[in-house]
């Protein structure tokens, strides 16, 4: 097979697979990822687009990767739904920056805003 067209097959292939697992994982808006969300997207993309171009490396490899990739934020968001501590973990507590129509400054300095 000629080269130009394993790197079509292989992008078209992760792009799919791509949109299969971002459709399991739910959908969010940007602004509402947390980081754990926000740098696993990018990982599983990046881990993606490498496998595509990366004509030595293998594809089954880049596949369990994505995969890992999937399943670790998957189960971590069903063990936030159970437990508090663990969620305060990896999504971060809220920061009120208003209360009572009155600006806690405290509050803007701890979050360095």
């Amino acid at each position: 097979m000629p080269e130009w067209l394993d790197i079509a097959v292989r992008s078209v292939l992760f792009v799919a697979l791509l949109f299969f697992i971002t459709k399991w994982l739910g959908k969010k808006q940007i602004s509402e990822l947390t980081f754990f969300e926000y740098v696993t997207g990018i990982s599983i993309g990046n881990i993606g687009a490498e496998v595509a171009i990366g004509l030595e490396r293998n594809i089954f490899h880049g596949i369990i990767g994505i995969v890992i990739f999937a399943v670790i934020p998957f189960f971590a968001g069903l063990i936030s739904l159970k437990s508090k501590r663990f969620r305060n973990f990896i999504e971060g507590k809220a920061t009120v920056f208003i209360k009572d129509g009155k600006i806690m400054e405290d509050n803007l300095k701890k979050e360095r805003y």
